[in-house]
Parts: structure tokens; sequence; C-alpha cells
């Protein structure tokens, strides 16, 4: 568990970067992830799901380790490829693994209800790392870093206790591996529309945590009371993985993943409306999203592949996510430098907007055609 997401852009801050150079960074991430994503998602597959999470506990401290040691805009570089390597050596082999014991079960349904159930008891134990993470910072601000990367160590160690159920796995070389699952993604018109909302979910969302700060800034609120905001928010998305899961549990995935594109509009449009101290409540609504997208992708996702395929399609969609992130979050950064807050969050709320509705035109679309056929 990390404990660092209240203080991280401030602490880049205090390392001497700009919101260019903070954004520039977490595009670098993202293209990692991209470069790094499939392979990674087709050795879970091919292999090993659990020697796949347990390499990326390795490669996540590894890049934490060098934001506390270093000072340099290139070894931070380094970290962040890093990051995205051990992220992606998680990506898809987790939920993998949940889901094909569930299925090995005959409990294929409580997929959403149980991963909301991990998410919920993430976002408690990072609601409550994130009380103490601001008043840790601004006592010494490597603190946070340090019990990050324990935390991370002992999960790395927990992985390799995971049990893999027998599956089916793919017959086909590494490579033809990669590609065959590509065309699952491209010819499954369901799949589709899920690697277009990840597109536009992956952006919105990603970025959303990066304008946390700024807005804080702006309205002149304390470090120390960042890991309290953070608590909410956690507590929010908590809620959001627990209750609403379980509470939408029959609704149509689409339908709920269009609803939170709407939340995130309204998140980053409603809040410049004010600019003041209540109004972060506001962006709490993009706790609601943080809560509910990823068992509710996940399953609509899993839902739709087999198993030999399954972590690789799970990856290729997280793929198009971090692309649209690498894509946009510099011009993001610069708007920060150049514009402000509010012009920087009335874009992506815009682009959250346009997004949603033209993910609904998408939507109909294909329910005619298939009305057709």
């Amino acid at each position: 568990m990390l404990i660092i997401g209240p203080v991280l852009v401030p602490f880049m801050l205090f390392k001497g970067l700009s919101y260019s150079q903070i954004m520039l960074l977490q595009s670098i991430s993202a293209v990692s992830v991209i470069v790094f994503e499939v392979p990674t998602g087709a050795i879970a597959d091919k292999f090993s799901r659990r020697i796949s999470l347990f390499l990326s506990g390795w490669f996540c401290a590894s890049g934490l380790i060098l934001y506390i040691a270093f000072e340099s805009f290139y070894l931070f570089a380094v970290a962040e490829i890093l990051f995205g390597l051990g992220l992606t050596l998680m990506s898809g082999a987790d939920s993998a693994i949940i889901y094909e014991t569930l299925v090995k079960q005959g409990r294929k349904k409580d997929y959403q209800r149980i991963e909301g159930r991990a998410q919920f008891y993430i976002f408690l134990g990072q609601a409550f790392g994130s009380v103490i993470s601001g008043f840790l910072y601004k006592y010494n601000p490597f603190l946070p870093f340090w019990i990050s990367v324990v935390n991370i160590m002992v999960a790395t160690f927990l992985a390799l206790g995971f049990i893999e159920v027998t599956r089916e796995r793919s017959e086909h070389h590494y490579w033809k591996h990669i590609f065959l699952s590509f065309g699952v993604a491209v010819k499954t018109p369901r799949i589709l529309w899920a690697v277009c909302c990840a597109a536009l979910m992956g952006f919105v969302i990603r970025v959303g945590y990066w304008l946390y700060q700024p807005y804080f800034a702006a309205v002149d609120l304390d470090v120390a009371w960042y890991g309290v905001i953070f608590f909410g928010f956690n507590i929010v998305a908590a809620f959001s993985s627990h209750t609403l899961v379980a509470r939408f549990s029959n609704t149509r995935p689409r339908k709920i993943l269009l609803t939170l594109g709407m939340l995130m509009s309204m998140s980053f449009l409603l809040p410049i409306l004010f600019m003041a101290k209540w109004a972060i409540a506001l962006i709490a609504l993009q706790q609601i999203v943080r809560g509910l997208y990823r068992p509710v992708m996940r399953f609509y996702v899993n839902h739709q592949v087999q198993d030999s395929h399954r972590a690789t399609v799970i990856s290729t969609v997280s793929l198009v996510a971090n692309l649209s992130f690498a894509i946009l979050s510099p011009f993001v950064g610069m708007l920060l430098d150049l514009q402000g807050t509010t012009v920087s969050y009335t874009f992506v709320g815009l682009v959250a907007t346009i997004g949603t509705l033209l993910l609904y035109l998408l939507r109909k679309r294909q329910k005619l055609v298939a009305e057709q056929v």
C-alpha cells in the first residue's frame, strides 16, 4: 500500500520540478507502460501470474528509491520507466487470478463484488495512511516514501503465496499470441467499445490526481491538510467500491461506465465555478468513479474473452488508457504552467463531456448494427 498520494506532487515540486516536467514524467511513465503492457500480460498468460506480481513489486520499489535518493530529471525518468514496468507486470495478472479462481468455483457472478471488496480494503488502508502522510511529510518529506517502499516489499513476498488454478494456456508462440489477442480486441464490438472507453477514462481519471494539488494551492490549503482531504477521498472511493459495486451489480456495465464519464465531467467543471475550499467536496465525485471503474470495466472485459487471452486483452485495454494519457498529459502540464488551474480544469472537463457523448453514440451505433445482423 502506497501512502504517498497526498504528497507526491508537493514532493516533486520540492525536488525542483515544474508542472510541465511533472506531467512529462507521467507521460514517460505512460509510454513505458505502453511498451511493456501487452508483453508483460502475455508473460502472465503463458507462464505465471504469481511471478509476474512478484517482479512487479521489485520494479515499483526500485522506482521509488530513485525518487528518494536523487534530484535529476533524467533519473526520475528512469524511475518512472521502472515504475511503469512494475505496474504492467501487475496489470491483468491480479484480476485474471481472481476471475479464473471464481470461474473454477462456479462463482463468476461474484467477481464484481469481490473485486469491489478488494478495492474497498485498499482504499480504506490508503485513507488511514493518508491522514498521517501529510503530517509525516511536513516533518520529513522522505518518510512517506520509505514507508511505501516497505509496504511494497511486504506485498511482493505475499504474492509468492498465491495459488494459480489450472487453466487453458495459449498454444501459440509469444508474439503470435500477442497479435491474436489484439485481434480479439479489434474484432469484438464490446471489447472495441471498452478500448474507446478506456482511452477516455484512462486520461481523465489519471490526470485528475495530478490536478488535485494545483486546486488545493489555488484555494490556499496548507499541505499538512492534504492527507486529511485524501482520507475523505479514499473513504468515498471505499464506499463506492464496497457498496455501489454491489448495488449496481445487475446494471449493464456500459450504462454504468457512461454514467461514470459524466461524473468525471462534473468533477472538473463544477469546482472551477466556485474556487473555494468547500468546493473540494465536488472533486470527490472522482472518487466515486475511482471505486467503480476498475471492477466494472474488468468484469465487462473478462466476460468477453477466453482464459488463454484474458490477461493480454485486459492489458491491451490498459495500454490504450495509457496511450491517451501519454499524449494529453504534457499538454495539461503546459496549461498549468502557462494558463493556470481554471483553464486546465475546463479543458479536462470538456474532454470528459465530449468523450462520454461519443461513447454513447458509438454504443447506439453498435446496437443498431447488431440488430440488423
